[in-house]
C-alpha cells in the first residue's frame, strides 16, 4: 500500500501518478516497467516516488487494488442479489460484466493480460494466489446456494469444484487470447458459453 505521504498530496497529483503508472504497466510487463518513465511522465523527481511507495511492486499492487474496486462496480448489479439467477446464468452475467469492463477500460485489460502472461514469475504467484483464495470462497458460497436451490446436484465436493471453476476461468481467458484473438471482446462469449455448457452438462453424451 502507498505510504501516508501519498494520500497527503493533492488529489490531482495522485491521479497523475496513477494514470502514468497505468499507462506504463499497460504498455510493459511488470518486470520491464520503469519507474524512471513513470516519474518522467508525471514530472516529479524519482526521490519523490519513494516518498509515496516502497518500490515498483508496491505501486503495482495498489493499482491492481484500484482496478479490482472499479471492476466490482460493474459486477455490483449482478452480485447485489445473486439468488435471482440460476447459477449458470449468474456465471454468464459475471463474465458479461467482466467483458464490458475490459472493453471500456482497455488499459486495465492490457495490464490483466500482461499479468496472465507472466505465469511462473513471483509477481504472478503473489497476485494470483490472493485472488484465487478470494474467488474460491465466493464460488463455494454460490455453489452451496445452487445446491440448495437444486440447480447443482447434491453430493459434490464444493471446495474442489469451486477451485476448479476459478482455475478454469483463468485457463479460458488464456486460451482465448492465445488461440483465438489478442483482445477481449464480445466474441469471447462464444468461448465462455462453451465453458458454461461444459459446467452444466459435462462431456457425457447421455441425454440431460
Amino acid at each position: 500500500m502507498p505510504k501516508e505521504t501519498f494520500f497527503n498530496i493533492p488529489a490531482e497529483k495522485r491521479d497523475a501518478i496513477c494514470e502514468a503508472a497505468v499507462a506504463e504497466f499497460a504498455a510493459h510487463p511488470f518486470n520491464q516497467a520503469s519507474i524512471n518513465r513513470i516519474v518522467a511522465n508525471v514530472g516529479i523527481a524519482k526521490g519523490s516516488f519513494y516518498q509515496y511507495f516502497e518500490n515498483k511492486k508496491d505501486l503495482f499492487l495498489y493499482l491492481l487494488q484500484l482496478i479490482g474496486e472499479a471492476k466490482l462496480n460493474y459486477l455490483a448489479p449482478v452480485m447485489q442479489n445473486p439468488e435471482q439467477y440460476d447459477f449458470f446464468i449468474l456465471l454468464r452475467e459475471m463474465y458479461l460484466s467482466g467483458i464490458q469492463f475490459a472493453v471500456e477500460h482497455p488499459q486495465y485489460a492490457a495490464i490483466s493480460k500482461k499479468l496472465l502472461a507472466s505465469k511462473g514469475m513471483p509477481i504472478y504467484e503473489e497476485v494470483m494466489g490472493d485472488n484465487v483464495a478470494t474467488a474460491q470462497t465466493l464460488f463455494e458460497t454460490l455453489l452451496t446456494n445452487a445446491i440448495t436451490k437444486g440447480e447443482v446436484r447434491d453430493g459434490i465436493d464444493v471446495a474442489l469444484f469451486a477451485y476448479l471453476i476459478v482455475a478454469t476461468n483463468t485457463a479460458v481467458l488464456e486460451y482465448y487470447t492465445e488461440q483465438i484473438a489478442p483482445d477481449y471482446g464480445h466474441k469471447l462469449m462464444a468461448t465462455i458459453d462453451q465453458f458454461i455448457d461444459f459446467l452444466r452438462h459435462g462431456l457425457s453424451g447421455a441425454p440431460q
